[in-house]
């Protein structure tokens, strides 16, 4: 069985999973063709699943030239005791290709819960100890990618998405990930300039 990093809050209330890029793709590979898509937006926009499932209705927020989704201020979506509400989510390549695909092939967003279980059933076919696989583990994985590839560039990180310095190291993981999946991860986060 695999058991994926974790990263707990300080308060110890929240724990989710952060996978390393080979362990994303074992679970990517176990999802059908929609979910794919899906998953490939969740995690290369970084966007909070509230977030993501507005944008779905509006793909003008996104900029291919600017290499950027705008994300303006919406009532009702992001955290309540989030300080930046309105923001621009920087994208990689791959975030590029996974918002065009997104938008391209309309598939939209099924209920939270599906997309949920559809990520968790994906990591038991693979063979993943569930415990903190979830949605939101996505935006974990892909930002605490950011800040290990990253390091000196963490309020550049911080804007994009939508966290102050002292949230940035409460919720997510800089450190501890070995040569090969940092190497990995330059991979995934190519062409992206914060």
């Amino acid at each position: 069985m695999i058991v994926p990093l974790s990263v707990t809050s300080q308060s110890g209330k929240s724990a989710k999973a952060v996978l390393t890029p080979k362990e994303k793709d074992m679970i990517w590979d176990k999802l059908n063709p929609v979910y794919k898509i899906r998953f490939n937006f969740l995690l290369y926009s970084y966007m909070r699943i509230v977030e993501a499932m507005h944008t779905a209705n509006h793909p003008e927020y996104f900029r291919k030239e600017n290499r950027a989704i705008f994300l303006p201020i919406v009532p009702g979506i992001g955290k309540a005791k989030c300080t930046i509400n309105r923001r621009t989510i920087i994208l990689s390549d791959n975030g590029i290709n996974a918002v065009e695909e997104f938008f391209n092939h309309k598939v939209g967003f099924a209920a939270y819960q599906n997309m949920e279980d559809a990520i968790v059933l994906a990591a038991k076919k693979a063979d993943f100890d569930i415990k903190y696989i979830s949605t939101k583990c996505l935006r974990t994985t892909v930002v605490s990618w950011m800040m290990a590839i990253f390091p000196n560039q963490q309020s550049q990180i911080s804007r994009c998405v939508g966290h102050d310095i002292y949230t940035m190291n409460d919720y997510y993981l800089a450190t501890g990930f070995r040569p090969n999946d940092k190497k990995d991860m330059i991979e995934e986060l190519k062409g992206l300039e914060l």
